[in-house]
């Protein structure tokens, strides 16, 4: 089936943006913003009742879990619960399955689908895999007794120094043990750990969406795909490529199925498995044939959150048993714009994907420049489907939940307006260079950031949310020569910037050059507004040493 990868960033403008925002649907659909500043809301679940239950990130008002009931067009909350935040939430057979980064939780629902006990959850599995990356926990619920529970590898490409140049992919890697792939638990069994599980598929970096298809019982999942192919191997991939690769790949998951993680990659452009660099791969070289080929390619690095497979009578035939995908958006597509903020769909028959995928509700971001630049005012996160064939999406930036119906009498084109986003502004001037820095070394340094720092710090040096900091007036750039120096040589864990945390390690640059680090500081720190001394290479040479 041919894929729209090759599309990529063409469909990234036909919302129709706005000062005042507005979703881009297809014609007769309506949406409504029914609840907003919620907290930062991952995924959701809509009961028979037509109540709605969301995961919180973070917990925050006395609870990690929202409940809330819809009254005249709006999602009014009526109980916040539970002491730990988290992404996955499901109901079967009368109980609530939330789950945290590492432990699946239950509660015992009443005959309205109300938590009788909220204080008192039942620990259903402990002990999952939570080093800080790729954590989250979602959750799938059969209807048969099980539980499936993506578990995220806390690597790029099982390297024996994470994303590290050069750095050789560990042979049998062994993170796929515990994590990278998808375990299948008993809902019905409490106090579960690894050894009570199963394996059900492997060969997954990362999954946070998920689900079954209705027509065949299948499990697909979306995987996030690895990062960095040109900054690791500037030998085989351009910056351009490695925006552009790897495909976001959705999968159909037979039990026992190996989609070859970290061992290749899919190129949706060769549409091919190819094998990894970090296991002897060029770009070129494809991957052994034992491993699974994604059932649709999307393009590279937009962030897939959810996937729901719809099976409402509201919708028009053809979303029949479809897939609803959120892609929360790119952040790591620099030098080249950032992409996504949007749900689309993707048809399917007969159980497999029939034609192409499609844009179905954009404009989350707020405007084409703020796609661009990363700067997203909402991204799409969790997806619901109500019982009367209502979709659900939810934001996790403003916290916001949009509800999406059809109205086969509505307008022709008339998208809905769902509240006022402001666009923010993009700066077009050029950051002043102090007139001490030569200007030869300003652009060699610009060169070595876009290369190595742009994908996390972005073009613009503004960072990206809660996962890499900003290098615009911040205290590690323009404080002490020898601390910022020691950042790119050795990297840096965890620590606050400007007295924030980020949740994103940065991984050290020992292999760069003398003159290079020191061009690319003194780039750093005479741009995005910043106006300090240039960083020698003496001074990095003499700090190498120590």
């Amino acid at each position: 089936m041919k894929s729209k990868l090759m599309l990529g960033v063409a469909l990234f403008g036909l919302a129709g943006y706005s000062q005042a925002q507005e979703l881009a649907l297809p014609p007769k659909f309506e949406a409504k913003l029914i609840a907003d500043n919620l907290g930062k809301t991952r995924h959701l679940f809509i009961t028979p009742s037509n109540d709605i239950y969301v995961r919180l990130a973070k917990v925050e008002n006395g609870g990690g879990t929202l409940f809330l009931n819809q009254e005249n067009g709006k999602a009014v909350e009526k109980q916040r619960f539970g002491t730990f935040s988290g992404t996955g939430v499901a109901i079967d057979n009368g109980y609530l399955y939330t789950t945290s980064n590492s432990e699946v939780y239950r509660y015992k629902l009443n005959g309205n689908y109300e938590v009788i006990d909220p204080a008192n959850p039942e620990k259903v599995v402990d002990g999952l895999v939570d080093q800080g990356t790729h954590a989250t926990k979602s959750i799938v619920a059969d209807g048969k007794g099980n539980l499936f529970i993506p578990i995220g590898a806390p690597s790029n490409a099982c390297q024996e120094k994470d994303r590290q140049k050069d750095s050789p992919g560990m042979p049998n890697c062994p993170l796929l043990e515990e994590t990278g792939g998808v375990w299948k638990f008993r809902a019905d069994q409490l106090n579960q750990t690894y050894a009570d599980g199963q394996r059900y598929a492997t060969g997954l970096r990362n999954v946070v969406g998920s689900d079954l298809n209705p027509a065949t019982g299948e499990l697909f999942a979306m995987q996030h795909g690895r990062d960095q192919l040109s900054a690791l191997y500037p030998e085989y991939f351009t910056t351009k490529q490695s925006a552009e690769l790897p495909a976001e790949c959705l999968f159909e998951l037979k039990e026992g199925a190996n989609a070859g993680w970290p061992y290749i990659y899919y190129d949706g452009f060769q549409q091919k498995n190819i094998l990894a660099p970090e296991y002897g791969g060029d770009g070129v070289m494809e991957g052994p044939a034992e491993y699974i080929k994604p059932a649709v390619a999307f393009p590279a690095h937009m962030a897939p959150n959810d996937l729901l497979f719809y099976t409402g009578d509201m919708f028009p035939e053809k979303y029949k048993n479809g897939a609803f995908i959120a892609f929360h958006g790119s952040w790591n597509r620099a030098p080249e714009p950032q992409a996504g903020y949007f749900v689309v769909f993707q048809p399917f028959k007969n159980g497999k994907p029939s034609g192409d995928w499609e844009v179905f509700a954009d404009g989350f971001s707020g405007s084409q420049a703020n796609t661009e630049s990363g700067r997203a005012e909402r991204r799409p996160c969790g997806l619901a489907q109500g019982p009367d064939g209502a979709l659900y999406i939810c934001d996790d930036t403003k916290g916001g939940i949009f509800k999406i119906t059809y109205n086969p009498n509505g307008p022709a084109n008339a998208p809905a307006k769902t509240g006022k986003m402001l666009t923010k502004e993009i700066s077009s001037s050029k950051p002043k260079t102090p007139a001490s820095i030569d200007a030869k070394a300003q652009n060699m340094g610009q060169l070595v950031y876009k290369q190595n720092c742009a994908t996390c710090h972005q073009a613009d040096g503004l960072g990206v949310g809660n996962l890499n900091p900003p290098l615009a007036n911040t205290d590690y750039v323009l404080g002490d020569d020898k601390r910022l120096i020691d950042v790119v040589l050795k990297g840096l864990s965890q620590k606050p910037v400007n007295g924030k945390e980020y949740s994103n390690v940065m991984p050290a640059f020992p292999y760069l050059s003398d003159k290079e680090v020191s061009e690319v500081l003194t780039y750093i720190r005479s741009s995005f507004g910043n106006q300090a001394k240039a960083i020698s290479e003496k001074q990095v040479k003499n700090q190498r040493k120590k």
